[in-house]
């Protein structure tokens, strides 16, 4: 698409606008939404390095994201909103140096795929995304991030934590299946000319999809 504006000798300031132009008319994304039942019995897991964990962190979460330079990580609005209602970004560390943290929110969590603020049920939590260093990677990190993550969540009283990931991402769809979260439904989201809408499609135990509706949504953007 860059190829195109350059060959058409576009400057950025008119590639935003047509961009923003673009995805006005159409923009759609899609995930598989998986939950876990938190009062099952926890499996343990042990990561191979010597990390420390912060489960109440969440500036210091935010802060290291953002020197990442990773704009797919850091979202304003999705950081305004945690901070706003308390969320929590737990934070694990190798010798005072952050690795990898996962971003768990609750009441009122940004969904970035849909543009708006959910409001999630008062014992539920929502584990936006789990980020671990690319070098850091295969050693068992995220697996223990999100286990501890959920013990602490547990003890806090919160009985369901659900999360969504996009169908290309195997590697994260692997790591939260073996920590016990089970596939409830794929969800197409789109917006045609600012009017947004998704396909809601149930999945059941054998991740067969079982019925699929395609509504309007009716809430408001936040």
């Amino acid at each position: 698409m860059k190829e195109i504006y350059k060959d058409q000798g576009l400057k950025k300031p008119q590639m935003q606008i047509i961009k923003r132009i673009l995805k006005f008319i159409f923009t759609t994304n899609s995930a598989i939404w998986f939950e876990k039942d938190i009062s099952e019995k926890l499996v343990e897991y042990k990561t191979k390095l010597p990390v420390e964990i912060d489960l109440t962190s969440i500036n210091q979460s935010i802060e290291w994201l953002k020197r990442l330079n990773l704009s797919w990580v850091v979202h304003p609005q999705e950081i305004a909103t945690a901070l706003k209602y308390n969320h929590f970004w737990p934070s694990v560390s190798v010798n005072g140096k952050i690795i990898g943290c996962t971003k768990i929110g609750f009441g009122n969590v940004y969904i970035v795929d849909y543009n708006r603020i959910m409001e999630f049920p008062e014992k539920m939590v929502f584990i936006y995304d789990t980020y671990v260093l690319q070098e850091e990677r295969n050693k068992g990190v995220a697996k223990y991030l999100i286990s501890e993550s959920i013990k602490f969540l547990k003890e806090k009283g919160y009985t369901k934590i659900k999360c969504h990931i996009p169908p290309w991402n195997k590697v994260s769809i692997n790591v939260y299946k073996k920590i016990g979260f089970k596939k409830v439904s794929y969800i197409r989201y789109f917006r045609i000319f600012g009017v947004p809408f998704r396909i809601a499609s149930t999945i059941k135990e054998n991740s067969k999809i079982t019925r699929s509706k395609l509504l309007r949504e009716d809430m408001q953007d936040e």
